[in-house]
Order: C-alpha cells, then structure tokens, then sequence
C-alpha cells in the first residue's frame, strides 16, 4: 500500500491547530511530528496553507439499501459521505423490509462490508410487536450502535406507540436506545384541523401539523422512561426551543445518560424558508418558526446539545415535487453538513 507524506499541514484537532507533518502508511496514520523525513517509496504532498480535519462522524442517516434503491445505496451514499469529509455514519433501520431481526441487520453489515467506502454501524429497528427480537442484540451491544425507536410517525410499522413495548424497550436494553420523538395524537389533530379548513395544504403547513407541542410532548415521555430505567437515551433532531429544557450541560458528555443532537437543516432554514423551497425542505420533525433556530444554536455551543448530524435522507425530484401531503419526507445533507460548519466557523458562528 502507498506511503503519504503531508508537509507543513496544519493539522485540526481536539481543540487546537498545530502544523506539522504527517505519515501515513497502510492506510494508517503513522507519525504525527514537526518535521518528518521522507521515506524513500513516499508520495510526498505540499500541505503548505491547508488544513487537515479528522472524518466526521454522522450518527443518523438513511442511506435506502436494501428496498430503496431507486433513490441511493450504501455504495453511492457511503461515496458522498466521505467525498463531504464524514468518514463513518451510522444507518437507520427504516428500509424495505425494516431491519427488525439480527438476520436483517447482518444483512446491511454484509452489504457495507462489500460495498461502504466509510466505517459503518447500523442501528436495529423496533415496532409495536418486535422488542423481544429487538433486544436480542444486547448480546452483541459491542458491535450494533443502537436500538432506534421511531416514537412519532414513520413509514410501515415502524411507529411504536405501545406503552407496554416501550416500556419493556427502555427497562430492558442494554445498549443506547436512539428515538424520533414526535407526537402522534398531536400530530393527527393538528393534520385533522387544518384539514377540516377545506383548502389545499402546502409545504408551509408542515410546522403547523408536526409543531412544537408534538415535538416536546414525545421527547419529554422519551425523558422521563430513560430516568424511570437508567436508559442511555440519545433523542435525535431536537427541532424546538421548548424541548431544549429537558437538556443539561452540568455533567461532562462521558458522563451524561441522556443526550441529544441538532441536525445541520435547523440550525439553517427556519419556516420562513417553505415559502421559497416549498417540499425541498420537507422533514421530520419540520423546519420551524424563526424563533427556534438561535435557541438551537445557543444550546449546541453551551452544550446541552451534544453533537450535530445530518439525519440524511434521499428521495428522488419527482418524490419530493408530488403535493404537500404526497411529498417524501427528508433531506440529502451528508456530503454537505462538515462544509456547512466550517462555513459558519469562517463567520466567527462557532
């Protein structure tokens, strides 16, 4: 395998950048040092002026293999991560048919391990009726990321609204439990009332129908379940300011049992976005008032939210250009989110 030698980089790292040299040889980083001599065999590259970043790593994405491949596959989505810098992800179980056994989640493995071209995780899925089979993974709790809850609307029978499945989930697993926190009741009501107006609904009504009550009500129940049991809990896409006061930032991240994450779209567009990108900008849980984006941002930098992801998710045009209610949800953010960040690190944002 070849041997690299990057002169002069400056190298970004844990809080601090240092220039210096670098070698890397099988495909590892050898030597980190001020001044490196070259070896013989080396490809020597001029780091002189640019930076090197360690690989990002995206907890949430959905990258539609296998079922869905229509819109990506491991191989391409893989491909687009690390063309954007992210260097490992870990994948969501909602693809055809839903990772809902071991044997379906070592399928993904299998089909990573031929084709990902980034290190890879996938999370095991839970419905109303599989958590016996869902915990079966706590004997593999050191290979699997996650065992993900979709508590607010999905596709199928992905949804888990069964207090009893929850319930035994969240007392019983020995691994993180990763959750969509939505409302359904709340989601319904408010779909059913606008509904009830008799005009056409359109992209703009989206934070309207999954608002900001759907949203902490879910994550609030999530919350007090993972107290309840001592559940390491990690809520995904926080999307509201309310729901940021059941965060702390008192206890150092290795030590916190409950965690939770921004997506790259929330801290970017608000709802007075719809009115130009209209489905574009489409997702669960919805782009909100304008309120919530500083409150976002102030918490990800006081560090009540812990980490940011993209929650990548592709559909095709003619999916996401179908009416409002039709309209596939979600948004094709990996190869974009570190490029989003740096730009904001260039504004003085973070």
């Amino acid at each position: 395998m070849q041997i690299y030698l990057i002169k002069n980089i400056r190298i970004v790292n844990e809080g601090t950048i240092q220039t210096a040299d670098v070698l890397i040889s099988n495909g590892r980083i050898e030597k980190i040092a001020p001044q490196i001599s070259s070896p013989g065999a080396a490809i020597e590259i001029n780091g002189e002026g640019r930076f090197l970043l360690p690989g990002a790593i995206d907890d949430q994405v959905h990258f539609r293999e296998p079922g869905l491949t229509h819109k990506a596959s491991i191989y391409t989505e893989a491909k687009a991560a690390v063309a954007g810098g992210v260097t490992s992800f870990m994948e969501m179980p909602n693809t055809v048919p839903p990772a809902f056994t071991e044997e379906l989640l070592e399928q993904k493995y299998s089909i990573a391990a031929q084709n990902s071209l980034a290190n890879y995780s996938f999370y095991i899925g839970t419905s109303n009726e599989n958590a016996a089979e869902a915990l079966k993974v706590n004997a593999r709790k050191n290979d699997i990321c996650g065992i993900k809850i979709f508590m607010g609307s999905s596709t199928g029978n992905l949804l888990v609204d069964n207090p009893l499945t929850l319930e035994k989930v969240f007392s019983e697993s020995e691994l993180l439990i990763a959750t969509h926190c939505e409302d359904e009741k709340i989601i319904k009501a408010n779909l059913a009332a606008l509904k009830a107006t008799g005009r056409e609904l359109t992209a703009a009504d989206h934070p309207i129908i999954r608002n900001e009550d759907a949203c902490f009500e879910s994550s609030f129940y999530a919350v007090q379940l993972a107290k309840k049991y001592g559940t390491r809990l990690h809520i995904l896409h926080i999307s509201t300011e309310k729901e940021l006061q059941l965060f702390g930032n008192m206890l150092p991240l290795k030590e916190k049992r409950i965690t939770a994450e921004v997506c790259v779209h929330h801290l970017h567009f608000t709802s007075d976005d719809y009115a130009r990108l209209g489905n574009k900008i489409k997702c669960n849980p919805a782009i909100k008032g304008p309120s919530n984006k500083p409150a976002l941002w102030e918490a990800l930098l006081d560090d009540r939210l812990d980490l940011i992801a993209t929650d990548h998710a592709p559909h095709t045009i003619e999916e996401k250009n179908e009416p409002y209610e039709k309209a596939h949800a979600g948004l094709p953010l990996v190869q974009h989110s570190l490029l989003m960040m740096l730009s904001y690190f260039q504004q003085g944002r973070i």
